[in-house]
């Protein structure tokens, strides 16, 4: 299916896209991957697998991973994802997401900070078994980590397509909005396209626009 090629593009940015290593360049080899490691040892229960994770580097050198947690019960299709943070002792689980149903797997287009508040946050997508998709946005957070695209977008069918990929606009200051494809019928009457969402300062999204935010 169409949709499930955006898994190759939505790793992306995780596995060697330009903005993640200008975040993870100053990090000693191997740490992200020791920290992933250590990560996924917290998995060893027959309920919830590790499946995919994704690791972001802060500039103070702490590196986060975030697990997407599938089911390990026959039968039972569902995920949610889990953010941990590494450091010299063992990991610790900041926040989690909800559990979403049917949710095969995750991926991710952008993994890093983009709301600035020096936690990373996911700006991915959830695969059912099928390869249908649609895109989330789970801002870094201690504690729950609600997809904020369902809560400030609903009513609207958003593309996961790697032709039409969510990606974060920039403004002269840094990211201030995201930018996704609206798919038909789009409910604000305007033709099928790109459509803003504004990054709040909670870390929460604004209401979806037609036009470009004009950031500062």
């Amino acid at each position: 299916m169409r949709r499930a090629r955006a898994a190759v593009v939505a790793l992306a940015c995780v596995a060697g896209g330009a903005a993640c290593r200008r975040e993870r360049a100053a990090q000693p080899a191997g740490a992200e991957a020791r920290a992933e490691l250590e990560v996924r040892r917290a998995y060893a229960g027959p309920d919830a697998v590790a499946g995919a994770t994704f690791t972001w580097t802060a500039p103070t050198g702490v590196v986060f991973v975030l697990v997407a947690v599938e089911s390990g019960v026959p039968g039972v299709v569902q995920a949610r994802a889990d953010l941990w943070v590494g450091g010299d002792s063992a990991p610790v689980r900041l926040g989690r997401s909800d559990v979403m149903s049917s949710a095969a797997n995750i991926g991710a287009f952008v993994f890093e900070d983009v709301t600035g508040d020096g936690l990373p946050d996911l700006l991915g997508y959830v695969a059912d078994s099928s390869g249908a998709a649609y895109p989330i946005f789970l801002a870094g957070a201690r504690g729950m980590m609600p997809d904020q695209i369902e809560v400030a977008a609903r009513g609207y069918r958003l593309s996961a397509e790697p032709e039409e990929a969510p990606h974060v606009y920039q403004g002269s200051h840094g990211a201030c909005a995201l930018v996704l494809w609206a798919e038909a019928p789009v409910p604000d009457g305007a033709p099928p396209g790109w459509r803003f969402l504004p990054l709040l300062a909670s870390g929460g999204l604004g209401s979806v626009s037609a036009a470009a935010p004009d950031c500062p």
